[in-house]
């Protein structure tokens, strides 16, 4: 017994030290009460240690593992500890998540190699076991069959917000429990607080208004990166010059559908004003594409995107786009993206004076890692700022040739819009996105017609906007392919979280302020 209880305190104290100089190294915040963190090791140390099934003891030490390994890495790269909200994403958006991590492994790899070995120690104590007990197995599977059920009844938010002076121990237990408990039934099941959004097929009263809409869709374009809108580097010579020659165009910054591109980009191709539309979605009541295609027009969607990642595109309107291509219709593989400007030659090749189309044009843009498929760098560091701006560079060169090729075809009867998805929070400090920063959902928007008298129209309607949001561009594009839509203000909107339906809360802006709403209510 004496022997059991001097291992225990052992690794006890060695963990505790390993936690307390892993903040330390990498610049953690110090744990707020370390009597509870040992507190804490020392409970999983005796399940782990005294557990009699085989199957306990694996999820012990399984448990113990996503608290350390994945824990680091979330910080690593969000400076955070991971929530309930990101575990699903982490299953659902499993390609973004990788994509993410090998863009830092510069970071990754040190704390991942930290987590394991902290993981491998925790396991080794096995090596000195001498007795079991089913007491052990039982007092586990009881303790988190409370947890999961805490979390589906409690209107407590701490599984969506983590606080990192928590050991991580503490911290994943009510984040995998909430996860478990909360998040996935409530996705599962559709049992959201939330009211679900919806609206009826709109009437059609008149012929479209453009013969072609040309719609360049970004990606991770922060409109805190737009030299036009006070960011100090020359990162947009084209869209500064265009700002200046045609004053009547709409270029102004944006609020986001949401903070990613599986949330954003749904709702902007169904005009969801609000969080909880999946159903909505769904049915494609006021898809952008379902409507287009009533109306007439060919629909078309080009993405320098690898199709591996774009399974989104069914809740876009997949069903409703005559024409879609992906880099591997080039030869390239599900998993590849391509350099946006290769996508350009089905701008060019497309039957402009034939027909009505619906054209987008889908960018990797900005997405992480920063310039990996640019053919050069206009900023010529190689930190993640001076990367992430040459993107930024090369979005607005693309800008200026679909603008450009558009302009030489001597009519005025196509419209040209950019915005972007979502955006990023990149400094010199810091590079991340999905999170509460305004770079996050702060987005580029332009909005452009040679037909003058539209698009003086369209200047007067969005004047008094400071800054815009993305339902009110669905909801123009909707009027302006020739239904009864009533063009959204920008009095108030929402930019959503990580979950169509809302349950990891959204932000409310309301005349400017932004506030982060939680499913129950709270700001």
């Amino acid at each position: 017994m004496k022997k059991d209880i001097f291992w225990v305190a052992i690794y006890t104290l060695l963990l505790l030290v390993s936690e307390m100089a892993y903040r330390f190294v990498f610049n953690v915040p110090e744990l707020s009460r370390p009597w509870e963190a040992a507190a804490i090791i020392a409970v999983f140390l005796v399940l782990f240690y005294c557990a009699k099934y085989r199957l306990t003891r694996f999820f012990i030490a399984l448990f113990f593992g996503l608290s350390t390994v994945v824990n680091n890495v979330h910080y690593a790269v969000y400076e955070s500890w991971i929530n309930s909200t990101n575990y699903l994403l982490a299953v659902t958006e499993i390609t973004e998540v990788a994509g993410a991590g090998m863009a830092m492994l510069d970071k990754v790899v040190p704390v991942v190699l930290w987590g394991v070995a902290e993981t491998l120690l925790f396991i080794s104590i096995g090596r000195f076991r001498r007795k079991t007990g089913i007491w052990a197995d039982g007092v586990f599977a009881v303790f988190f069959i409370y947890m999961f059920i805490r979390a589906f009844t409690t209107s407590n938010d701490i599984g969506l917000t983590p606080r990192t002076n928590y050991s991580r121990l503490k911290s994943n237990a009510f984040a995998f429990s909430s996860f478990i408990g909360r998040t996935l039934p409530y996705e599962l099941l559709e049992l959201s607080d939330l009211s679900n959004y919806s609206h009826p097929t709109p009437q059609v009263v008149s012929a479209p208004k453009f013969k072609n809409i040309i719609f360049i869709v970004g990606e991770s374009f922060s409109a805190k990166h737009v030299h036009h809108f006070g960011y100090p580097r020359e990162s947009t010579p084209f869209l500064d010059s265009f700002a200046q020659n045609y004053p009547d165009a709409v270029l102004k910054p944006a609020y986001a559908a949401g903070l990613g591109t599986a949330i954003s980009l749904p709702a902007l191709f169904n005009a969801v004003p609000y969080p909880n539309g999946l159903t909505h979605i769904v049915k494609g009541d006021t898809n952008l594409f379902k409507l287009a295609q009533q109306q007439g027009f060919k629909t078309s969607f080009h993405s320098s995107q690898p199709e591996w990642e774009m399974e989104i595109l069914g809740l876009m309107g997949k069903k409703w786009i005559d024409e879609v291509t992906f880099p591997t219709q080039a030869g390239m593989s599900v998993r590849e993206a391509m350099n946006d400007h290769k996508v350009l030659p089905y701008l060019y090749q497309s039957p402009l004076r034939q027909g009505q189309n619906f054209i987008v044009l889908h960018q990797r843009g900005s997405h992480v890692p920063y310039g990996k498929y640019l053919e050069s760098k206009q900023f010529g560091g190689n930190t993640p700022l001076d990367n992430y701006d040459s993107t930024i560079w090369d979005t607005d060169l693309y800008i200026r040739k679909v603008f450009e090729f558009l302009s030489k075809q001597k009519t005025d009867d196509w419209l040209l819009i950019y915005t972007s998805d979502h955006g990023q929070n990149v400094t010199d400090e810091v590079y991340n996105q999905g999170t509460a920063a305004e770079g996050s959902y702060s987005v580029p928007l332009m909005i452009y017609t040679p037909n003058r008298t539209l698009q003086q129209q369209m200047s007067r309607q969005f004047e008094q906007c400071k800054t815009m949001f993305h339902q009110q561009l669905s909801t123009l594009l909707i009027s302006v392919m020739g239904y009864g839509m009533p063009v959204s203000d920008c009095r108030s909107g929402v930019v959503n979280a990580n979950l169509l339906t809302g349950n990891s809360g959204y932000l409310q802006v309301e005349n400017g302020e932004v506030k982060f709403v939680y499913p129950n209510g709270k700001q």
